[in-house]
């Protein structure tokens, strides 16, 4: 239950910091409050969403990884490769799609 409340809360960290800086950015070039708020919006749930399908996509390439892995990459076996990959594609995602979500908003928004 822990790691599940660490993993939701470190991907809404990431996503709203993201977002804010999004916005810091934004409010430099358009003084509308709203504007600000649904692209801060935009790019808090678009990391959200690429946190669920980064976590998904490291599964993948850590079950094919933890397949083919003879001896493991860290001295804690082949299991920990797993954990790495989805590690890996998770905050990969989560950047991604908090990054996206912002230029999404600024492509139609602007």
């Amino acid at each position: 239950m822990k790691l599940i409340i660490f993993i939701t809360t470190t991907a809404v960290v990431i996503s709203a910091i993201i977002g804010l800086l999004w916005a810091i950015i934004y409010l430099l070039y358009s003084q509308n409050i709203q504007i600000i708020i649904k692209l801060f919006f935009y790019s808090f749930f678009g990391g959200l969403v690429g946190a669920i399908v980064g976590g998904y996509i490291g599964h993948l390439v850590g079950l094919r990884a933890y397949k083919e892995a003879r001896g493991g990459l860290f001295i804690g076996g082949e299991g920990i490769v797993w954990v790495f990959w989805i590690f890996i594609f998770w905050i990969i995602g989560i950047i991604e799609g908090a990054v996206l979500g912002g230029l999404i908003f600024t492509r139609f928004y602007s």
